[in-house]
């Protein structure tokens, strides 16, 4: 959301705000420097916006007065981001490390100046801003807009809103393209208009109906709303589609064909199959970098799980019992324990957040955080969402599949790990954030000391045929108290 500023539509840009959290949706917000801070609404607004752990709310650095950049000199720049970025500091008490730059007007001083500037994200258009655009393992990231929700017309007179179809066709093309899609928005996108470019300081309800309706699209197709710099952990990577879909693109892009044309071109692809199941993969966001360690049924209590004993589960107060026996994972018979065969299946793991509180309870943000809450309208009490959901852990060369049998390691509510983009909030043991089974730890070979995946969730229908699945777990909750 671009042209965050104090007393201008000041109603509306809050509304959006309100409304962005209301859907439970992330947003990153352009602040313009020398025009925020005295406004009490505005800055009320982003602060507590700030304050709220979901959906994730960030701010970027949109400009000094709103200029074109590439007509200043370096040293210009570098002052003129500097002065924006201590403005949000000494108003909010922190520092943006994304750009969005004002007319999408840069050139390579202003890449200079950004980086002289400790930013790591620029956003502008594919225009001024030409691809190929890096996804991982980069310093700089380069996110141009490829969606919008408005603009001005061709003469420049009259702000033209564009309804849900018409932006979800340009993000499902770049998403295709690149593996991510920016979505731009402005103030006027949602204010009542009058004649030119005049606006009031009212929420145009159809507007936002429009955006209700966009941010359904775009999860109901399996894909997630995030902050610009939580894009490197959820964009989609290698997606590879026929050639001759660049030329629909093409004719798009130069408004030669209907939005409807392109999004049920590439809708055919994708059902066909015919688009690698990569883009759908996007379906849940993938989590690179993350240190793991390894856990074990009925590993008892000693200092290094901080004498926290695995005898029971998150969800099974006789876990033992029920898988069959202790886990060894110094006795094994390939990827089983040697003295029995498991009841259950032995490829399992722990991610630190539960669903229920310690009294049993369902967790207040569980309804909203865990992806696949709307699989049913009520979940008893009896059933865990997570319990016996699957992930893809990939290491190198190698990847496994594991069923999700307990919470951990040492956090229980880290909802904004594993289910967005932050980083594993647990500190211990090189901050892990995923314990698995011996199992998963021989099929990976993981060594002792600090060892790190990839994983993502996915559906038991996209879970291929192997090891993991010789024994299936189905068991629910178990507690001795109830």
């Amino acid at each position: 959301m671009d042209d965050i500023q104090d007393y201008w539509l000041n109603d509306v840009q809050v509304g959006v705000i309100n409304e962005f959290e209301h859907q439970n949706a992330s947003l990153t917000a352009g602040i313009i420097g020398n025009y925020f801070g005295q406004d009490g609404k505005i800055v009320g607004a982003v602060s507590d916006a700030l304050k709220n752990d979901t959906p994730k709310f960030v701010v970027a650095n949109h400009g000094w007065n709103h200029e074109h950049f590439d007509t200043f000199s370096r040293d210009e720049q570098s002052a003129l981001i500097h002065n924006t970025n201590q403005k949000i500091s000494d108003t909010l008490g922190l520092v943006p490390n994304i750009f969005i730059a004002p007319y999408n007007a840069i050139n390579n001083d202003t890449i200079i100046s950004l980086l002289d500037n400790n930013m790591v994200y620029l956003s502008t258009n594919e225009t001024q801003d030409r691809p190929p655009y890096a996804l991982s393992d980069a310093a700089f990231f380069r996110f141009p807009a490829a969606a919008e929700i408005g603009d001005l017309n061709t003469q420049g007179t009259v702000w033209v809103d564009l309804n849900h179809d018409q932006t979800y066709a340009a993000v499902l093309r770049s998403i295709v393209k690149y593996g991510f899609a920016v979505v731009l928005l402005h103030p006027q996108d949602y204010a009542n208009k009058r004649p030119g470019l005049a606006y009031d300081n009212t929420i145009n309800q159809t507007q936002i109906h429009e955006l209700d309706l966009l941010i359904d699209k775009i999860r109901n197709d399996g894909y997630n709303i995030v902050t610009m710099d939580d894009i490197p952990k959820n964009a989609v990577y290698d997606t590879k589609y026929p050639q001759w879909l660049d030329h629909i693109f093409a004719l798009y892009f130069k408004e030669k064909i209907s939005d409807s044309e392109m999004i049920n071109s590439v809708e055919y692809l994708k059902s066909k199959k015919i688009i690698e199941s990569s883009i759908t993969g996007g379906k849940y966001p993938l989590h690179r970098n993350i240190t793991t360690t390894y856990f074990w049924i009925g590993e008892p209590a000693d200092a290094d799980n901080q004498y926290i004993d695995n005898t029971a589960s998150a969800w099974d107060d006789k876990w033992v019992r029920h898988y069959g026996g202790v886990d060894d994972p110094t006795n094994r018979d390939q990827y089983l324990p040697s003295d029995f065969v498991p009841k259950e299946n032995p490829f399992y793991f722990a991610l630190p957040y539960n669903d229920f509180n310690d009294d049993g309870t369902r967790k207040a943000d569980a309804y909203n955080a865990v992806y696949w809450s709307g699989e049913k309208k009520t979940w008893d009490d009896s059933e865990s969402m997570l319990k016996n959901r699957w992930i893809e852990i990939t290491k190198g060369d190698k990847t496994v599949y594991a069923q999700w049998e307990d919470s951990g390691p040492f956090v229980y509510d880290d909802s904004n790990y594993v289910f967005g983009g932050a980083p594993p909030k647990n500190t211990i043991n090189h901050n892990a954030g995923l314990d698995v089974s011996p199992a998963v730890k021989d099929y990976l070979n993981l060594l002792h000391g600090k060892n790190v995946v990839s994983w993502r969730f996915v559906d038991f229908g996209d879970v291929p045929d192997g090891p993991w699945k010789d024994t299936i777990t189905t068991s629910q909750v178990y507690r001795t108290n109830h």
